[in-house]
This record gives C-alpha cells, structure tokens and sequence, in this order.
C-alpha cells in the first residue's frame, strides 16, 4: 500500500512539472524581449543584425499592443535595407518552423514574416497556433482577424475580434471591427467603433 501511495505522489509531481514547464515555455516576457534587443541594437555594427534586431523589436511592440511602433519599426529597417534584403536576412529565422512547431517566437517569427509578405492564408495558420498556446493573446487575435479582413472573410474576422474585445476592449479592436462594420455598410456602428481608436485611425493599417 505504501508502495502504490508513493507512485502516486511521484505521477502528481510529475505531472506538476510538465505542466509547470509546458506554461513556462509558451510564455515570453515581451518588454524583457524588447529590451534585449535595444540593447543589441546599441553594440551593432552590422546591417544583417540590425535588421533581425528591429524585426525582434516590431514583433515585440506588436505583442505588447505598441502598434504604431512596430509598424514604424518595420518601415524604417525595409526602407533602410531594401525588402529584398530584408527578406534574405528574415527569411532563415522561418526556414525549419514547421506546422508543428511548438516553439512560441519561432510561431511569432514565422506569422509575422508571412503577414509581412502578405501571404495572410499561411500567416494565419501561424497566429492560430499561437492562439492555441496563449489564447487570451488578444494582439495574435487582432492579427489574425486582420488576416481574414484581408481575406475578404469578414464574418470570421468579426469572430475573432469579439473574443479579443471580451478578453480586454483596445483601439486595434475598435479599428478592425469599425472597417468590418464599414465594409457591411452598417456606418452607425462602423462610426461608433471608430471613435474609440484615438491616433491609430490615422494610420494605413489596410495598406
């Protein structure tokens, strides 16, 4: 009996660590993340480098709801190294990140670059993956739901961006769900959730 009492205690501490480090490993300290790579930026003396550490630092802001930022981050490092180049540097980072992966800045690299490279359908398996590990993550909610206003799929779109808006109301929320609102013709509403967007409304977003 006293065997079968200790298996017992040995499956639940088991069972407690795996969980421990499952949780542990789908979390990422985004502001740590950024910092890290600010850090970088100030001790680099390369173009390679600089462009993976802005790419870092845009998926960083975009995670922490900076969405200005990290828009305004990209667009400077693309302009600064040219998209091609940009793409030969980012595009390693993605190679190996199968469907399966569950690495969560691997799934964050990789639904990025293909939102980037407006290849949205791919970029949405990514962000769906990444919702599935961290699914009060209402910034991947807000992505995807952008993918799929991109995709002309809008119902869908609107799906997402309600479970975002129940987690914690936000302007990128409001902007998306007034663009759908917009795009069914229906401008009272459209009009409402516009006016809780603030400065990002006079950003491109759908550019």
């Amino acid at each position: 009996m006293k065997k079968f009492h200790n298996k017992i205690i040995l499956v639940i501490l088991v069972l407690f660590f795996l969980l421990v480090f499952t949780e542990t490993t789908y979390m990422i300290d985004w502001r740590d993340f950024e910092i890290q790579n600010l850090n970088k930026l100030k001790n680099n003396n390369s173009l390679e480098k600089e462009i993976i550490y802005n790419y870092n630092l845009s998926i960083a802001y975009a995670n922490l709801g900076e969405i200005k930022k990290s828009q305004n981050t990209l667009d400077k490092i693309e302009k600064k190294a040219g998209e091609n180049k940009f793409k030969q540097v980012i595009f390693p980072y993605i190679k190996n990140t199968g469907y399966n992966n569950n690495d969560l800045l691997d799934l964050n690299y990789a639904a990025f670059y293909y939102l980037i490279d407006e290849n949205y359908s791919k970029s949405s398996i990514y962000f769906e993956k990444i919702i599935d590990k961290r699914p009060k993550n209402i910034w991947a909610l807000n992505y995807l739901a952008g993918n799929y206003i991109m995709l002309d799929q809008l119902d869908k779109a609107e799906n997402f961006l309600i479970k975002a808006d129940n987690i914690d109301s936000n302007k990128f929320t409001n902007l998306l769900h007034g663009y759908i609102y917009y795009e069914k013709g229906n401008y009272v509403r459209a009009l409402s959730k516009f006016s809780q967007t603030g400065d990002l409304l006079e950003e491109d977003i759908f550019k």
